[in-house]
């Protein structure tokens, strides 16, 4: 009787050892594979990913191109990725036709602006703010990341060779729509003020761009905070104010015609 217990119980023992080893080695594959999908992408392959994009991008929207609205952005552009330390992309900047208050990345360092932002924003420091935030999403590899969180690695990398136009398009859409995790967008927020205090160009213009989408009653519902992907505009507001710029800081401001630019645009 206790020869078949203690029988019985050393099957179990082993059957359990068995299972916890067999199960170890199965969630180091899975952490491994979570692990590899970032770096399976690499910046050459995302390069050519964001010409993918880039194709569909200009066959959906006109490209806004005159010697003021150029002036600026090449001015702006170059003063964020001059406080760069250093970056594995040739930045491009884009200018697109559309009423709509927003700007977004897509893979390889493609940074477009919609015009109704550059209409909306005060000051090229205020639209230096949002350039700066979309930096940071192309830094950290936001998209890339987002990207194979979608799909598998197959899928994209199947899109390099043309893939499936639907697929693309659908992905598209939601970088457009900004649809980051609420931790990737205060990622993106804190690579941003830290860049503009590099480049010489004020934290608090984050701050005052949000400041004006409130006043125009486009912030967030403050009731939904804990729904949303996205901080809250008054918490992002709260985090530029209390930006600790060193004590060398200095703002230079931009030399440029800020409504000749605004008017170039309508």
């Amino acid at each position: 009787m206790h020869k078949n217990l203690l029988k019985d119980f050393l099957v179990l023992l082993s059957l359990g050892g068995i299972l916890l080893v067999t199960g170890y080695f199965i969630s180091k594959k899975i952490w491994n594979a979570d692990v590899d999908l970032n770096i399976k992408i690499s910046f050459e392959q995302e390069n050519k990913l964001g010409e993918v994009f880039n194709e569909m991008i200009l066959n959906q929207y006109s490209v806004i191109e005159n010697n003021a609205v150029d002036s600026a952005l090449h001015i702006i552009s170059n003063r964020l990725t001059r406080g760069l330390d250093s970056t594995p992309y040739r930045y491009q900047f884009v200018i697109l036709k559309s009423k709509e208050i927003n700007a977004f990345t897509v893979p390889g360092g493609n940074i477009y602006v919609f015009s109704g932002l550059v209409d909306f924003t005060d000051s090229p420091e205020e639209l230096a703010a949002v350039l700066a935030h979309e930096i940071g999403h192309a830094e950290k590899r936001h998209v890339v990341s987002k990207l194979v969180k979608e799909l598998s690695i197959a899928a994209i990398l199947g899109s390099l060779s043309g893939g499936d136009p639907s697929l693309i398009a659908r992905l598209l859409k939601e970088i457009i729509g900004n649809s980051f995790d609420r931790e990737q967008e205060t990622e993106a927020d804190k690579f941003g003020l830290t860049l503009l205090e590099k480049a010489k160009i004020a934290p608090k213009n984050l701050a005052r761009f949000f400041e004006k989408l409130n006043s125009k009653d486009l912030d967030y519902n403050e009731n939904l905070e804990i729904l949303m992907t996205h901080p809250h505009n008054n918490k992002r507001i709260e985090n530029a104010r209390r930006y600790k710029v060193g004590n060398d800081f200095q703002a230079l401001p931009f030399d440029i015609n800020w409504e000749k630019v605004k008017m170039s645009i309508r």
